[in-house]
């Protein structure tokens, strides 16, 4: 997918997010990079992480595996669409009132697969992410 076309899908996606979940546009997005999936595995994970297509990082932006098909797989849009989510979450300070990181996480990504799978439940796709797919333990 060239710039342009990536530009114009994030613009989509945070409107989309907006009319999803009632957050704001931000100002600016972050940056995103379409990396090979062992970028992914050293920025994050270091190894054994083949199911992490995408992550997001206040710091660094958005990076998507280029084996997603942004334009022509509305699934694989659904991942990006997921990631801008957290970046929208960090913007507006979403859950900075919640105690301890973990809880933060557990909130920002519940949120997050919640609102990917009304994108796509929106857009007619019947593919759905698993209420609790990503739950941390926490401890207290």
């Amino acid at each position: 997918m060239d710039q342009s076309s990536l530009s114009s899908l994030v613009v989509e996606l945070f409107t989309t997010i907006q009319l999803l979940a009632g957050y704001p546009a931000p100002q600016s997005g972050p940056e995103i990079h379409i990396v090979p999936h062992a970028v992914i595995e050293e920025k994050i994970c270091r190894s054994q992480c083949r199911r992490i297509k995408a992550f997001y990082h206040p710091d660094w932006g958005v990076y998507v595996d280029e084996s997603l098909d942004l334009a022509g797989d509305a699934f694989d849009r659904s991942i990006l669409l997921h990631e801008l989510m957290h970046h929208v979450q960090h913007v507006a300070g979403a859950y900075e009132m919640l105690p301890s990181d973990c809880e933060r996480r557990n909130a920002e990504e519940q949120e997050a697969y919640r609102i990917q799978n009304k994108y796509l439940a929106a857009i007619g796709d019947p593919r759905r992410i698993p209420a609790g797919a990503w739950m941390g333990p926490c401890r207290n």
